[in-house]
Formats: structure tokens, C-alpha cells, sequence
């Protein structure tokens, strides 16, 4: 066959030689690695703003030297060669890539509107797994069934944006706090009694002191957790299966390569599996690939304010795998990316240091004995932010022996802690522990596996604490001397003082959340922060309300879309949860809304 012929374009249509590729280029080269391929270099002074010559002198002046952001490899940006020998061919109207939460649900819509799609998995089906067990609902029945309050969509929205500083897509924030409801009960639909007799609600029914609201910010235990035999992955296949009764066809083992571009639209798509390449024509094609947690050379250049402030010894990196092939695609293809740095689930919290964030009913206390920040902002995966920019020497959390009744002060959300009787028994005998080696009294107790510690069931499950019956005394332990040793009593008393007052005048911790530490036995616990660790990253390609992937003059790209964690403009620049599960819920429930909208496209 010719060129032509299997692969319906020419080598120059299919990378989409267009401004954003150029654009990318620029910045490429002056990360110091310009692509190499002649989408890159051909038209880097087109649209970079950067112009020929400074892209020469980039290259000119031993570019590989040059490292800005910590960018040092930008070669994803390069398209892969044309393929032209497939081993099998295909035809449907529309094609997704990935089987997670939102190419799920993406396939089973438009199946289910009678569209031809196929799903491409690169896991085996054999071992094929979801990733993440629980997801925020606004108004699930199953969850109304239980007791859990209403949510307004709209105040959802206006928290929501209101933490994220207004910088998501409000089309797609309103879209999922008005669509959750519906489409959490459809993703639901096939489990059976037993199924939801596993499902637990985290935070429901509240405890005691649990709060739903803090210095304006608002949260809600709204969310379903499937951690027993009825995990995500049957949940997963429920919907497969609701799919290809439907007519939706499944290829596990297969990973996508590059979209097929032809006149500046969608008309293809090539994958590769065991026998070797696939061709798919089609018209529309989903990239819901999962974000490019396994590829630190794309992390680094979408996540430059967290690239910039790696010391010595640190590095970015990711518990998932994948490797940006979602984003890379749509790029080859002419999408925008993102231009603010992209967020990263707890890159900034939970991470810097984690523990820590976990207790914030505790004082926080730099090396030099002070304190450094409002240890309770309301939102978990923020708190670390003032972190981000200190030394990486050790920091501890304070408290006294008042701290399982404060501990209690908690907010639903992800590290929140769940102040059961269970885990504050647990917090009492961690601190008894720590009091009795202090007295030297201890005795090792036989250990049973399985056995936790105080953290109740969030990130955080064992914090290993010190005591002292004295201020001074525990400065000492903790390795505090000198001004630093006196610091810290005086700032204790200061922070004391601010408690009686009700009013933090150093940091605005809220009133409500004052808690002093005055009744000894005092106690603290010590981390030292490493930052540059994220679960997933959430984004890349910006888009419209559709999820239509957009190209350099901010116009749609016709047939590309974007879903989950490839999909852009989510987020504010760090994962946030008003209620637990949010990643997951936005993908399955703005899954379907692609779908929609391409079944819309396809006609």
C-alpha cells in the first residue's frame, strides 16, 4: 500500500504542523533540548515569541547546558515516526483511549447513543485494575438513602471556585456539581444490594466535633467508598459490560501511539498491540490516559513552580505509571497546552511534609523555633504551601496532653481524620507510649499484625510522638538549643496567649480551631519534608466546556477531546477536596459529559 493510502494523510497532516507545536518549540529550545523532529524545528519562530534568532542563539550556545524550570528533556515533544505497516485495521466513529474512570464512562454514553466506539486499554484484561476506591457524589441516591445532607449544586460551585482562586473552567466545575447527582447513579446502576452493603460513606454520620465549615470554606462527608469485596475495578466492569451491550468493542493490551490528523480534524488513530500496529479511522477519539505521572521530564516542564524549588537530593516523581501519552497525542495534534502550572494530587500538601498535614490541631514549629504558617487552613492539600519555599531541616507538630479532645476538630475531606472512639483510643495510647519511655517505664507489648496506629484510616497511620513534662524539656528532646530552645517556650506562651484571646494575630488560624498547649505532659512528633512526590497529575490539554481539546487560537480541534487526568483547567494548581474523592468523582461523572458531547459531534 502506498503512504497515502494506510495511513489517509501525509506525514505533514498528521503532526498538525501548527502554531502550537511551534509554540512548544520555542520553549523547548530554550529548555535546552528542541525536539529534533521537522514539526518542531520548522516553524519554532512562528508563534513562540520568541523569534528564529533567539531560537538559534538557544540551540547555538550549547543548549544542552541550559536548563530552565528543571526542564532538561523535552523530547515527548517530538512525534513519533510515521507508521505505514499495520498489522490489523479498524473502523468505528469514535475511539478512547483508556479504560479508567472517565474513558469508562465515556464509552459506555456514547454506546449507549448508539455510536460504533472502541476502547483501547494498554493493561492486560487478565490483570486490568482501577485506580482509587472512593468518589465525592453530590446527592447520590444511595447516599441520600443513608442520611447524607443535600448539596445545592451552586454553593458547591462557588466553594469550589472560590478555593481555586477562579482559575478552572467553570463550564466543567458547574457541569459536574450539576450532573453528579445523575450521573453518579447511572455509574452506579448494576450493583446490587449486597454490592452497596460493602460500600462504606467516610465522615457519615459525623462525629461529635466534626466541623462543616471553616474560615469560609465549606465541606461536605459526601462521598462513596468502595474499599470491600465491591471494589472500583467490579464497579468498572459492571460498566464495560452495560457498554458492550451497547455494541462497544474492547482492546485490551493495546496502547495509543498518535491521533490521525487530516485537514485539521480527527481521522484516525494509531495503536500498537502484541502483533504490532493498529489502525483505527474514525472521526472523534477520547484521551483519557491518566496524566503523565510516570514521565518526570513532562512533569517537570507543566509543574515548573514545583520543578523550581527541588533542592539537592529531591526530584519529581509519582506512584502512577503513566507517561503523559494522552497529552503528547493531543499536542502532535495541534492542542493547546496548559500554561499555569498544572496541579498534582498533594504535590503541595500532603507531601511537604505529609504527615504533618495531618495534624492540624497541633502547633507547627520551624529549626528555629518558630511557627511559620496557620497550621488549620481549611483545605488539606493547601497547608503545605508555605513549606514549599523553607529549608528541608526537620519541623515538628506540638501539642499537650488535652490533644485527643482537640484532635476531634476535624473536617471531612481527604487526610481528614475520622475521630471515631477506635482511632482516639489509638491517639491515647500513642501518647501514653510516648510518655511512658519518657518516664522510662515502657514494656514492648506483643505486636498483631495488622495492627494500626492513630491516623484513622487516612494518608497518615502512625505518627511516633515524643513527651516531656516541660516545655524546656521537650525542646531538648526535639534537639532545639540555644535561641532557638528559648524561642520555642516563648512562642508557645505567645500562641497560648493568642488562644485566651481568640485570636491568632501571628497567622489567622480561626477561632474555633484555637487550641493551646498548656496542660502537660506535652508531646510533639518531627518530619522532615521532602517535596517533589505527587499520586497523579491532573491535566495538560486546555479545552472548552465540551472537552474539545483546543488549538493554538484557543479554537476547537474537530474530534479531539480530552477526559480525567488529560483534561485540563479542573483544578486551581492543586487538588482539592471540599469532599473526599473528588479526582475520581470528576472524572467519571465529566467522563460521561464527554461523551456527550462527541456523541453531539458526531451527529
Amino acid at each position: 500500500m502506498s503512504k497515502t493510502t494506510n495511513q489517509g494523510i501525509s506525514r505533514r497532516s498528521f503532526i498538525g504542523m501548527g502554531a502550537v507545536a511551534a509554540m512548544a518549540a520555542g520553549a523547548a529550545g530554550l529548555a535546552g533540548c528542541a525536539p529534533s523532529g521537522n514539526s518542531a524545528t520548522g516553524s519554532a519562530g512562528a508563534n513562540s515569541g520568541t523569534g528564529d534568532s533567539a531560537q538559534t542563539t538557544a540551540q547555538g550556545a550549547g543548549a544542552s547546558d541550559v536548563h530552565i524550570h528543571n526542564v532538561t528533556d523535552t523530547s515527548w515533544m517530538t512525534p513519533p515516526a510515521e507508521v505505514t505497516d499495520f498489522a490489523k485495521e479498524l473502523t468505528c466513529d469514535a475511539v478512547v483511549c483508556g479504560h479508567g474512570f472517565a474513558g469508562i464512562t465515556a464509552c459506555r454514553e456514547l454506546a449507549e447513543q448508539g455510536k460504533k466506539v472502541i476502547l483501547i486499554e494498554k493493561q492486560p484484561e487478565d490483570t486490568y485494575a482501577a485506580v482509587g476506591n472512593e468518589f465525592a457524589a453530590l446527592n447520590a441516591k444511595i447516599l441520600q438513602e443513608r442520611g447524607v445532607p443535600h448539596i445545592d449544586p451552586v454553593e458547591f460551585y462557588q466553594n469550589f471556585m472560590k478555593i481555586t482562586s477562579n482559575m478552572p473552567n467553570p463550564t466543567l466545575v458547574m457541569k459536574f456539581a450539576q450532573n453528579s447527582e445523575e450521573n453518579s447513579n447511572w455509574y452506579l446502576d448494576r450493583l446490587t444490594e449486597e454490592d452497596f452493603a460493602t460500600m462504606t460513606t467516610a465522615f457519615f454520620p459525623p462525629t461529635e466535633h466534626q466541623l462543616t465549615e471553616l474560615s469560609g470554606i465549606k465541606f461536605w462527608p459526601s462521598v462513596c467508598s468502595f474499599y470491600g469485596e465491591c471494589n472500583q475495578t467490579k464497579i468498572q466492569m459492571y460498566n464495560q459490560a452495560a457498554a458492550e451491550e451497547a455494541g462497544a468493542e474492547f482492546y485490551f493490551g493495546t496502547t495509543a501511539e498518535y491521533i490521525i490528523m487530516e485537514n485539521g480534524a480527527v481521522a484516525g488513530l494509531v495503536a500498537s498491540d502484541a502483533d504490532g500496529y493498529v489502525k483505527i479511522t474514525c472521526k472523534a477519539v477520547v484521551c483519557a490516559c491518566g496524566g503523565m505521572g510516570g514521565n518526570p521530564d513532562m512533569m517537570a516542564y507543566f509543574m515548573p513552580d514545583m520543578a523550581q524549588t527541588l533542592v539537592e537530593g529531591e526530584s519529581l516523581s509519582s506512584m502512577s505509571a503513566n507517561d503523559g501519552r494522552g497529552v503528547q497525542m493531543a499536542y502532535w495534534a495541534g492542542a493547546h497546552l496548559e500554561t499555569t502550572p498544572i496541579p498534582g494530587m498533594n504535590m503541595k500538601g500532603l507531601s511537604v511534609p505529609g504527615k504533618m498535614n495531618c495534624l492540624p490541631q497541633a502547633v507547627w514549629i520551624d529549626e528555629s523555633g518558630r511557627r511559620f504558617c496557620n497550621e488549620f487552613y481549611p483545605t488539606s492539600e493547601q497547608r503545605g504551601y508555605q513549606t514549599t519555599f523553607m529549608s528541608r531541616k526537620t519541623k515538628y507538630a506540638v501539642c499537650d496532653n488535652n490533644f485527643t479532645e482537640y484532635r476531634q476538630y476535624t473536617l471531612p475531606q481527604h487526610a481528614g481524620f475520622n475521630a471515631t472512639e477506635e482511632n482516639i483510643a489509638a491517639l491515647r495510647e500513642s501518647l501514653d507510649k510516648a510518655y511512658a519511655k519518657f518516664k522510662g517505664t515502657y514494656e514492648e507489648p506483643e505486636q498483631t499484625e495488622g495492627e494500626g496506629g492513630p491516623g484513622g484510616g487516612g494518608p497518615m497511620t502512625q505518627v511516633e510522638f515524643v513527651a516531656d513534662d516541660t516545655l524546656e524539656g521537650l525542646a531538648s528532646q526535639l534537639g532545639l538549643t540555644g535561641d532557638a530552645a528559648t524561642e520555642f517556650v516563648a512562642q508557645i506562651e505567645r500562641y497560648n496567649g493568642y488562644c485566651e484571646a481568640g485570636a491568632d494575630a501571628e497567622f489567622g488560624r480561626a477561632a474555633e480551631v484555637l487550641f493551646p498547649v498548656k496542660d502537660g505532659p506535652f508531646y510533639a512528633c518531627t518530619f522532615d519534608p521532602v517535596l517533589g512526590e505527587t499520586m497523579v497529575t491532573m491535566g495538560g490539554i486546555i479545552t472548552d466546556g465540551e472537552q474539545n481539546a483546543l488549538d493554538a487560537n484557543y479554537e476547537p480541534i474537530p474530534g479531539l477531546y480530552m477526559a480525567g487526568n488529560d483534561c485540563g483547567r479542573r483544578f486551581g494548581t492543586e487538588y482539592i477536596t471540599p469532599i473526599p474523592g473528588v479526582s475520581l468523582a470528576f472524572a467519571l461523572v465529566l467522563g460521561r459529559e464527554c461523551g456527550k458531547s462527541v456523541a453531539k459531534f458526531l451527529g
